[in-house]
């Protein structure tokens, strides 16, 4: 139809929130990208020191580590791993930082080191995921009455008919086929 003309609609106030909806999923992404891009930069490591019931958590920062309150010794950042802090949580560096973390545990308790990230990349691809779902689901929400008159104008035009429901018995009820067998 060569001499038809389609007159646009001004936005009404669903279209108007579908596009807020995507323009701040948009934004969200791009934030969730530029993030990934700064993946360990201001991730901090922590070490968890556990022996029998007693825990204590130390900041791996080179700050944290010239500041322990409890310390038995002064720890030497000089010969810490520089690349991987999560190298550095060991047990000798759990009895430096807290000297007493053993008082009261059984004689066969060890300290347990553990070394954990705040902030890391997975919690962002987590948080960011959901946010993207519930964006999709809202945006899914605003479109889905419009979306199918749309789909069956494509299918109809492309050539594909729905297939009609089989016929009903006399109850009312569909029966399946009878397979001989």
């Amino acid at each position: 139809m060569a001499g038809r003309t389609e007159r646009r609609q001004p936005l009404g106030g669903r279209h108007r929130l579908l596009l807020a909806a995507l323009t701040t999923a948009l934004a969200l992404l791009a934030n969730a990208r530029g993030a990934a891009g700064k993946a360990n930069e201001g991730v901090v490591n922590f070490c968890k020191c556990t022996c029998g019931q007693n825990t204590t958590v130390i900041e791996l920062t080179r700050f944290a580590l010239e500041h322990l309150p409890h310390a038995s010794e002064p720890v030497d950042v000089d010969t810490l791993v520089p690349g991987n802090m999560c190298m550095n949580c060991t047990r000798s560096l759990c009895g430096v930082a807290e000297p007493g973390l053993c008082d009261g545990a059984a004689a066969d308790d060890e300290i347990v080191p553990l070394c954990f990230q705040r902030d890391s990349l997975q919690d962002e691809v987590i948080v960011t995921g959901f946010l993207l779902l519930v964006v999709a689901l809202l945006v899914w929400a605003a479109v889905r009455n419009h979306a199918r008159p749309v789909v069956e104008r494509l299918w109809t035009q492309y050539g594909y008919a729905r297939v009609p429901p089989p016929p009903a018995n006399a109850g009312g009820r569909r029966t399946a086929p009878v397979v001989a067998g």
